[in-house]
């Protein structure tokens, strides 16, 4: 067989090429086909006060089953929410970070208010209101 290149195939071949890339934008990952996430919402406090800053990361543990995506919340005067973006179902392993606020040189965030909190939870299907006191009991 022989194929005759042209101009016109090139760029019927660029037009393809761009539309696979637009359809690959638009389909994404967590669509309607993609795990179900839950919804999570909640306060954080430090010593009673609202945590002016900080991150609620839910990462799936795999020895335990759990698969997917991880999801990353950030907390704001206290408050969390998933906003859709919450985690997936299943057993996940839970880090809980809160800082001052108050920039630095070298911390951003300011210093941290407490310890990285470390958690296992299972996450269910549905919306949940999860609070969290620092310091725990124990820690």
């Amino acid at each position: 067989m022989n194929f005759k290149v042209t101009a016109m195939s090139v760029r019927h071949a660029h037009v393809g090429l761009v539309a696979a890339i637009v359809l690959g934008m638009f389909s994404g990952c967590g669509g309607p086909d993609g795990p179900e996430r839950a919804e999570i919402h909640g306060r954080v406090t430090f010593n009673g006060e609202p945590v002016p800053v900080g991150q609620i990361e839910y990462r799936p543990n795999v020895e335990k089953g759990g698969s997917g995506p991880q999801s990353l919340l950030f907390i704001k005067d206290g408050y969390y929410e998933s906003a859709g973006k919450g985690p997936v179902l299943g057993p996940h392993t839970v880090k809980i970070t809160g800082y001052t606020g108050i920039p630095k040189p070298f911390l951003d965030q300011g210093e941290e208010l407490f310890p990285t909190h470390k958690d296992e939870v299972e996450i269910t299907s549905g919306d949940q209101e999860v609070n969290y006191d620092f310091p725990i009991a124990g820690e």
